[in-house]
């Protein structure tokens, strides 16, 4: 059992502790840690961060899109922001992210699907941010009344 609490910067987190799950070891070239279960670690971080946590940090906006694999310019496409946005969230020298309202709590509800395998908000807003590259703003949108409902008509 370790008695002190190790600094674990590996995520690219400044501010994660762990009390135990990890084991250090002498080597040729200095110490070297195993954490215990990585990915549970790094699942138990990113629930702590979407769920009991206030204004994000730059920090934690890439842990949590890189813990779902995305790229910037693929978060930006499914927030419907700028991808300079993500990258000044995430490089944010002031450790706040200014991730705004909407756009935070979409990313916190996206990794609560992503890593429950749920990936319906992530396929609703991939679908439209699809359909907002093909459609075009002067579209006709077709609609056709049916037993006294209207419908979206092909």
């Amino acid at each position: 059992m370790n008695d002190e609490l190790y600094q674990y910067t590996s995520c690219g987190l400044p501010n994660v502790c762990l009390k135990n799950g990890y084991t250090v070891k002498e080597t040729k070239y200095g110490k070297a840690v195993s954490i215990h279960n990585l990915e549970g670690l790094h699942r138990a971080i990113g629930l702590d961060i979407v769920r009991n946590k206030g204004a994000l940090t730059g920090a934690e906006v890439r842990f949590l899109r890189k813990e779902m694999d995305l790229p910037q310019v693929q978060l930006a496409d499914l927030l419907g922001v700028a991808e300079s946005s993500v990258r000044n969230w995430e490089s944010s020298d002031d450790g706040r992210a200014d991730i705004q309202g909407p756009a935070d709590r979409i990313l916190r509800q996206m990794y609560l699907e992503y890593i429950k395998e749920e990936s319906t908000l992530h396929d609703i807003l991939e679908r439209l941010t699809r359909l907002n590259r093909e459609r075009h703003a002067l579209e006709c949108l077709k609609f056709a009344e049916s037993g006294g409902a209207w419908l979206a008509a092909a």
